[in-house]
């Protein structure tokens, strides 16, 4: 690989890299190019540390002097920050080994960074062609490359700095990443055999004590173990791993274990005989050939309009090509009732099925079905093993267990989950698959944004023009155009616009003109926008009455807050004038505000300016009227 000389670490607590030479150092575990061995050299203040992480993550790239004062304080720079911020900038200027490596430009900063002058860049060059070699059995070049990329190794990436500066998700790859890189290594040394093995295994022993329910770890140590002439030993690994992971997760160790044992015991003599070919083939709870591959997509929807921006850049999340150390990708759609995003899950879920060879999983977690409660993620999570061919009986009841069989059931495929309607991260966490090769699609009202190192695609209504034509498409009418006053009267939400088409094709001789006029003069477009099994008035429910039947005295509170809405009908609200009209603080208020925000009821246009959608506003009307009906004037929080 071609590289100017390493002169960044983030492998470890952020430093600087001096060389032996005017033409840049090479690697840590190697001669620089002007023959001395490249040196650390520690950036001592905590904040300046934090400046140079922030600008390496994003070398290249301008990072905005907002950003650095957020990462350098913590979210809450102080009146000092701006010129703080120049110092530091200064300070490191002076610690570079150029005046042209940090540039300033009108909106903040960025560092000019050369092919190879990270070791993280360096490191994850070095992963691949690792992973590339491995794949290929060129054990000689696993060795190399592996060694080459462990040696930049310091400690945990980012060490010292605050989370939010890089996030859990990349020291979480780059730590497993580095577990790959040790468990390639060993394979590779263990095919090449030689005076090397008997080294391998205080190496092996003590990975396996520190990560006891890793089975590559255990495997090699009972290959080394058994190589070198110590099947005894051997044997009491594999015990032990088999009585750890049947007592703590209910399954059996997988084909790799098992294939070394079988080796261990035709090599050894010992218990050789049927019984204990038998054991070493005990079946593991996974599914077997008979099982058909699961294939669970709904069908893909009728009519889809629109999103072609979103649709393709949700193509290019899930489809790119799983790394050696890169976490199964999540994208999260989100919005409110009847926006489309199960059409939009199902549609990219079509369009990408041919990549998931292994199978497509769909499962509707009940986030917001009428009457129905959210799958617990311990029901959920027994639906996916049993749809994976894992028998009642070796499904462990401990749900963290359970979560550890669908991981592993779920690493070696490609396989594409589709997660509908979750009501919250901690539903989805115990779900996520760890294999490279999956996927996962969830649709939530919410966000998610507890959910570490998912994708968020928000969704807005339709535009006029794609209201226009799924309003065509749907109802068999032509001439339906986007100014026609069925596209503003539906809110350009999608469930509105096919309730209005399913009423037009079912009924030749109503005119969308005679249905908007119906829409118009009724006090509530809710009662207009209900047909079949379709209904946004329902759908707008759920999340109301969750929140009023909540134990939570938040969202007791922004349901009430929500009848309030309907009661004032503004075009903007604000935590100030409700917390006035319900006898309450301001805190309280916007707390209120912002769960409604969360089950996307409405949404913060700007900070402090809250927004329900047009149909929201409907919907709040009515159960405006209705507290006023049952009880007179609303109560206070």
């Amino acid at each position: 690989m071609t590289r100017r000389g390493l002169r960044f670490g983030l492998l470890g607590p952020p430093v600087l890299y001096d060389g032996g030479s005017g033409n840049g150092p090479g690697l840590p575990a190697e001669p620089a190019e002007g023959g001395r061995a490249a040196s650390v050299r520690a950036v001592g203040s905590p904040k300046l540390r934090i400046l140079l992480a922030a600008l390496l993550l994003d070398a290249g790239r301008v990072v905005s002097a907002e950003a650095l004062k957020d990462a350098m304080w913590g979210g809450a720079p102080p009146a000092s920050a701006q010129p703080s911020l120049h110092n530091h900038v200064a300070r490191l200027r002076r610690l570079l080994d150029g005046p042209d490596r940090l540039v300033t430009v009108p909106t903040g900063y960025l560092l000019r960074v050369g092919e190879g002058e990270v070791d993280l860049h360096v490191f994850d060059a070095h992963t691949a062609a690792a992973r590339a070699a491995h794949a290929g059995r060129d054990w000689e070049r696993v060795v190399g490359e592996c060694g080459a990329a462990l040696a930049l190794w310091r400690g945990t990436p980012l060490a010292g700095l605050p989370p939010e500066v890089g996030g859990y998700a990349l020291v979480r790859r780059l730590r497993e990443a580095r577990l790959l890189l040790l468990e390639w290594r060993y394979d590779a040394e263990l095919a090449l055999g030689g005076e090397r093995l008997a080294g391998l295994v205080p190496e092996l022993a003590a990975l396996a004590a520190e990560h006891p329910r890793r089975e590559a770890y255990h495997r090699q140590l009972m290959l080394a173990l058994h190589r070198t002439g110590r099947p005894a030993e051997a044997l009491v690994v594999h015990r032990d791993l088999r009585t750890r992971l049947v007592e703590e997760l209910g399954v059996e160790p997988g084909p790799g274990v098992r294939e070394a044992h079988v080796e261990v015991l035709r090599g050894s003599g010992e218990g050789a005989g049927p019984d204990a070919a038998a054991e070493a083939e005990a079946p593991c709870p996974a599914p077997g050939p008979a099982v058909p591959r699961p294939a669970q997509l709904p069908p893909p929807p009728a009519h889809f309009t629109g999103r072609t921006d979103v649709r393709e850049e949700l193509l290019r999340v899930l489809g790119r090509h799983p790394g050696p150390a890169l976490p199964a990708p999540v994208v999260v759609i989100s919005g409110t009732a009847g926006i489309g995003k199960s059409a939009l899950a199902l549609q990219v879920a079509h369009t990408l099925k041919d990549r998931f060879g292994d199978g497509q999983l769909h499962l509707d977690l009940h986030g917001a079905s009428p009457g129905t409660a959210p799958l617990t993620s311990a029901r959920a999570l027994t639906a996916l093993l049993r749809d994976l061919g894992t028998a009642p009986r070796d499904i462990p009841e401990h749900p963290d267990a359970a979560s550890a069989l669908l991981r592993t059931l779920l690493a070696p495929t490609r396989t594409l989950l589709v997660l509908d309607e979750a009501a919250s991260a901690a539903q989805i966490r115990p779900l996520l698959p760890a294999g490279p090769g999956c996927a996962v699609i969830v649709t939530s009202r919410s966000p998610l944004t507890a959910l570490d190192g998912a994708a968020r695609f928000p969704l807005a209504p339709l535009s006029d023009e794609d209201s226009a034509a799924l309003l065509r498409a749907a109802s068999g009418r032509d001439g339906l155009g986007a100014g026609h006053p069925l596209v503003a009267l539906t809110g350009r939400l999608p469930l509105a616009l096919r309730v209005v088409a399913a009423r037009l094709a079912a009924r030749r001789a109503l005119t969308p003109d005679a249905l908007a006029g119906q829409l118009s003069a009724a006090g509530s477009r809710l009662p207009h926008l209900e047909y079949d099994d379709l209904s946004v008035r329902r759908s707008l429910a759920v999340a109301h009455d969750a929140l009023t039947a909540s134990e939570r005295e938040a969202d007791r509170d922004a349901a009430l807050v929500l009848r309030h809405i309907g009661a004032l009908d503004l075009p903007a609200y604000g935590a100030p004038l409700l917390a006035r009209l319900t006898g309450t603080d301001e805190h309280r208020a916007e707390a209120a505000l912002n769960r409604l925000v969360d089950v996307a009821l409405m949404e913060e246009t700007a900070h402090g300016r809250y927004v329900p959608h047009d149909l929201v506003r409907d919907f709040a009307r009515e159960r405006a009227a209705g507290d006023a009906g049952d009880r007179g004037d609303a109560r206070p929080l």
